[in-house]
């Protein structure tokens, strides 16, 4: 009992750093969703050319925010150790390694979408739509990256509240135009997947305009060195931003592989016609929704790992992670739950034909369970960067989810398993990336304990 009421105030400092980046990946998920419920009310081909495109934003957006990563985790040090002009220079140097990392990723994918398409193995009958959305994406690559830094700075200083009144603020503003371009409306042309692109694009634009601004008007901004562009203050900032960089570069690259193997998944999809690809879609958007969880419960076990070694008590972020873990089984467990049992009534909100739904709703019930083994690697992915174990973090996410998912999904298609070959290689990777990390963890608990 003397445990339990322990732990309770960690809880609490937990669940409230944690909800509001779950409304946060909720309000990003709801929008990827919007898109594919929206662009559904166009046709199944359009959706199949959505699906297709992913196959390559969802991974360099993945990496991009891996590789600003260290933001979060150097600002909650510094916040931990009461070092605000140290938090300041943080996001300084991260808003320069957004703005670099926005230009380049969004440059490669202007230039080089069909190529690209073409070798993670899109259909080719998709790919000239599919290049077309890729690239109206591409646009708002540095503004997006530029909000993910603003947002991971104010998540590591305990500031996430701000964060998710910016998202909520812009989601109105997605669906509208998503719903006007998309499908046509007030006399202008039904864009389809392109549209939905476009609309995305124009709310990165006002999202980083919103989240910087969220950073400059905190109420000890001066003191953090936020309004400072005086020359020394901004002398050091290019090695910083090469320091978050080196930081962030083995969890891009892991990510991006984490990625790259679902998005296998998403091109053996488009291969197995558009039904399979609109079906395998939809069970993906779900999986997202409830991803956010896990995302929100993970940030706060960065922070206040993070703020362990700040305070010089690295010891302690081991019980904060595990209660983060904790809360993770409980809330994803309940949700898996709840969508196994209304699978067929949770793919029926997704504008679809009824062979698509009869997939989906095949697909969803096999799938949900493992969402918990998802969420158990995101938290423990989370803490250990933040423990400066990036490295081996990293490389579990590439065995788990690029090397078994994307392997197990080719095996199993190529073997005639057909669309449910798909989601069976996502279930093999999420229960692979939740033992591997969880061994990592226990490895670097059972060192920090003998430290201390």
């Amino acid at each position: 009992m003397r445990r339990l009421s322990s732990f309770t105030p960690e809880t609490r400092k937990i669940l409230a750093l944690a909800w509001p980046v779950v409304l946060t990946g909720l309000n990003w998920t709801v929008l990827h969703v919007t898109d594919v419920i929206v662009v559904g009310l166009v046709n199944t081909d359009s959706v199949a050319a959505l699906a297709a495109s992913r196959a390559l934003t969802f991974v360099t957006i993945v990496t991009g925010l891996a590789w600003l990563s260290g933001i979060l985790a150097l600002a909650s040090r510094a916040d931990g150790a009461g070092n605000l002009k140290g938090t300041g220079t943080v996001l300084h140097e991260g808003l320069v390694l957004a703005l670099v990392l926005g230009a380049a990723i969004g440059g490669t994918l202007l230039l080089f979408a069909e190529p690209l398409l073409q070798l993670v193995g899109v259909s080719a009958v998709l790919v000239p739509e599919a290049a077309r959305v890729v690239r109206m994406m591409a646009l708002g690559y540095p503004c997006q990256m530029v909000m993910i830094a603003a947002s991971f700075f104010l998540e590591g200083i305990s500031r996430p509240r701000r964060v998710t009144a910016v998202n909520l603020s812009i989601m109105p503003f997605n669906a509208l135009l998503a719903w006007v371009l998309a499908a046509g409306h007030f006399g202008l042309p039904a864009m389809g997947a392109v549209g939905a692109a476009m609309a995305t694009t124009l709310a990165c634009v006002v999202g980083a305009a919103l989240m910087v601004g969220a950073a400059w008007t905190l109420p000890r901004a001066a003191e953090r060195g936020l309004h400072d562009f005086g020359r020394a203050a901004w002398r050091g900032v290019p090695v910083g931003a090469w320091r978050l960089a080196t930081f962030g570069a083995v969890p891009a690259i892991a990510s991006g592989l984490e990625l790259a193997g679902f998005s296998v998944l998403i091109a053996l999809s488009t291969r197995l016609g558009d039904v399979s690809a609109h079906a395998f879609q939809i069970v993906f958007s779900v999986h997202n929704v409830t991803f956010a969880i896990a995302l929100g419960i993970g940030s706060a076990a960065g922070v206040r790992a993070g703020n362990a070694v700040g305070e010089g008590r690295p010891a302690a972020a081991v019980s904060r992670t595990l209660i983060a873990v904790g809360l993770t089984v409980a809330a994803l467990g309940t949700l898996a739950t709840m969508l196994v049992l209304t699978a067929p009534w949770i793919v029926a909100i997704f504008p679809a034909t009824a062979p698509v739904h009869a997939l989906a709703g095949a697909m969803l019930p096999i799938w949900a369970p493992f969402i918990v083994c998802d969420g158990i690697q995101v938290v423990l992915v989370y803490a250990l960067r933040s423990l400066g174990d990036q490295v081996a973090a990293g490389i579990n996410s590439i065995l788990a989810y690029f090397v078994v998912t994307g392997g197990a999904g080719l095996w199993f298609v190529q073997h005639g398993i057909g669309p449910m070959g798909l989601v069976y290689a996502s279930a093999i990777g999420m229960m692979t990336a939740a033992l591997l990390h969880a061994g990592r963890f226990a490895v670097v608990s059972a060192r920090l304990r003998r430290q201390s």
